[in-house]
């Protein structure tokens, strides 16, 4: 595992329309995440940490949302072998505090930074090239911009892996794991390459917003 920052930079249709800026890092537990995601074209500050086993699946995370004056919600995610625990306050529900029993520990939580959607990718694994496989979780937006619901909702997403590609991107030269991510049956899929078993995110296209984000910068912490 490593210990890395780095600045995801987003591109719409007409040029550049947000940044995200993270930073993970190994321990005894697995590693942690962080990242600070701004959106430009929808006014969105996004503000998410991450603690995760040894396999990249979640053990707790929290996720701060302010879009324009508002604080829409800030919300603590926990888990266990039997369930998930989701307590805090948004705009539009109030005071939350909520547990789903589950019958197995949790895959994957996604809320809504790059460098956490990319974790999906290490339940996928690389066999069976070019097969999707569902892999089922949680996710606390089922909005393309992740700034509303701020709950806990069932998720099924489809991602295949389609093999190893030489990949540059503006932060440098990569062997690159290339997937295709299908969130939704009535969305086109997104095409998403990380780096490592520990999914350093790298490039991700989705015709479903005209976007690309790309990995632009990128330095160790250590």
């Amino acid at each position: 595992m490593r210990a890395l920052a780095g600045t995801i930079t987003y591109f719409g249709p007409t040029g550049e329309s947000g940044r995200e800026w993270f930073e993970m890092f190994p321990h005894r537990a697995g590693r942690s995440l962080r990242a600070l995601c701004r959106m430009d074209d929808v006014d969105v500050w996004r503000d998410v940490t991450i603690l995760l086993d040894a396999h990249s699946r979640p053990l707790d995370a929290h996720v701060r949302v302010v879009q324009g004056e508002e604080v829409r919600g800030s919300m603590t995610y926990t888990t266990t072998t039997r369930g998930l625990e989701y307590r805090g306050m948004t705009a539009e529900h109030g005071p939350v505090d909520e547990w789903i029993a589950l019958p197995q520990p949790l895959d994957y939580l996604g809320l809504h930074p790059l460098v956490g959607d990319a974790l999906i990718t290490c339940q996928r694994g690389t066999d069976a090239p070019g097969s999707f496989r569902t892999i089922h979780g949680y996710t606390n937006s089922k909005s393309a911009n992740g700034e509303s619901g701020l709950l806990a909702y069932p998720s099924a997403i489809e991602v295949a892996y389609l093999g190893n590609e030489t990949l540059r991107v503006e932060a440098g030269e990569f062997v690159a794991r290339h997937y295709q991510l299908r969130w939704q049956p009535q969305w086109p899929v997104a095409n998403l390459w990380v780096d490592g078993d520990d999914a350093l995110f790298l490039r991700l296209t989705w015709d479903l917003n005209r976007s690309r984000y790309e990995l632009t910068r990128l330095r160790n912490l250590v």
